[in-house]
This record gives structure tokens, sequence and C-alpha cells, in this order.
């Protein structure tokens, strides 16, 4: 399994931004809810993710870790994603071999927003099997959407699932 990248929100729960101080507008928030609700959400957050009139936010700088969890535990792999994304992908990309399907066996993800002076977190979510068996099913990167365990504060998250 290959852990691809992140959808983050324009901002953290309660409409703060990401960087500095100030808040988005409650109508994008209104939005980003109506696009969740939509046929394809992946792909219509990512366009209004992409719009010129978020350029000027302030977007965060993902870091975190991640590991398999279950009866055999991996150690946590470091995350780094690019500066300033809203969409950032993952250095490597971090792979994880041998993650069996049997229901036992989930990937633990926790995103920070890493600052100067102390990091804001951006939510921790997990994935199971029902999730990457429908990535293998896919056949190539697949968007999961996780808005539900982060407050919604990480949106998606792309995984790639091969078999061995």
């Amino acid at each position: 399994m290959m852990l691809h990248g992140v959808t983050v929100a324009p901002c953290k729960l309660g409409g703060e931004v990401w960087d500095g101080v100030g808040q988005i507008e409650p109508s994008q928030i209104d939005l980003l809810g109506n696009l969740l609700r939509g046929r394809v959400p992946y792909v219509e957050i990512a366009k209004a993710l992409a719009a010129p009139a978020n350029e000027a936010l302030d977007k965060p700088d993902v870091k975190g870790r991640a590991k398999i969890v279950g009866p055999i535990e991996s150690a946590p792999v470091r995350l780094t994603g690019q500066s300033d994304s809203f969409t950032p992908q993952f250095q490597g990309p971090p792979t994880f071999e041998n993650v069996a399907f049997d229901g036992t066996t989930r990937l633990a993800i926790e995103l920070l927003d890493d600052d100067m002076v102390s990091d804001d977190p951006i939510g921790s979510f997990q994935l199971g099997p029902d999730e990457m068996l429908e990535a293998f099913r896919a056949g190539n990167v697949h968007q999961v959407r996780v808005d539900s365990q982060t407050n919604g504060q990480v949106l998606f998250t792309a995984i790639s699932v091969l078999a061995d």
C-alpha cells in the first residue's frame, strides 16, 4: 500500500486560517459542505481548492506520521508534504508492504501543520480493510474520504494498493 497525499480543508475547525490570524468567509465553509454532499465530491473539492479565489488563503505545511496498527505494528513512517498546499503529496511516497486485509490491520495517520512556534493539529484518522480493498479494486490512486474522522480538517487521503 502507498500513501500518496491528502486533501486538507481551507481552514481549521471553526473557520480560522491555517497560518496567520483571521477567518475564512462562512460562505466558503458552506460551499465546502455542499460539495462534500455532491455526486463526485473529491473532484468538486479539488476544483474549488484550486480556484484563483483561494490563492490568497494561508495554506498548511503538512507533516506527520503513519504506521500500520494491529496484531503486527510497523514503526512510524515520517510524512512530509509540500509547503503551503491544500493537496500535499508525500515525499517517497511512503510504502507499507505485506499489509493484511483480514480485518485486524489498519493504517493510522496523524497530521500536523508545521509552524515556527507551535504545530497545529490537522487530524488523525485510520484506514481499514474496507478502504484498502476499495483502493485495490480501483487499480490506481484512490481518494478515500476521511472528513468524518478529522472534524472536516482532512477531507480525503490518496492511497493505492497493489497485490504482492
